[in-house]
């Protein structure tokens, strides 16, 4: 039987070859509004209108915490638990997105340092198949 790598939700980036991967949005063909994950109907002025985009691969840690006790339902991470870092990422697109980050020592982390895209396996599924999540990793050491 052959397991597959299914992304954690759709249109949110695009899994190729089981190695690589990129995060999705859409921009706006009438105000030029930028969103991530990829939508029908522009927030900004309505418009529907939408460009599927890739976004950026790099970006500066905006804000962060830790999560140190499980979230509620449903939430389907490794058991057993293991506290996670969880951060605001601006993309050069101006995009600021709510990521998981590799790092869960509050002291490896700074406000304005530079953070680099990565995927990995967060959970397997019912089926077996491995739910991977995009998570940003500190580029150089606090």
């Amino acid at each position: 039987m052959t397991f597959a790598q299914i992304p954690v939700r759709n249109g949110m980036m695009e899994l190729r070859d089981g190695v690589e991967a990129t995060l999705l949005g859409s921009q706006c063909c009438d105000c030029g509004e930028r969103f991530f994950v990829v939508r029908q109907i522009c927030e900004h002025c309505q418009g529907t209108q939408l460009e599927d985009i890739q976004l950026s691969d790099t970006g500066k840690l905006y804000a962060f915490s830790v999560m140190y006790y499980p979230p509620p339902p449903p939430y389907r991470g490794p058991e057993p638990f293991v506290p996670f870092g969880i951060g605001w990422v601006e993309l050069p697109e101006g995009i600021v997105i709510y990521s998981l980050l590799t790092e869960n020592d509050p002291q490896k982390l700074a406000v304005g340092m530079e953070m680099k895209l990565t995927f990995s396996t967060f959970a397997e599924d019912e089926k077996g198949n491995e739910i991977i999540v995009p998570r940003f990793a500190p580029c150089q050491a606090v």
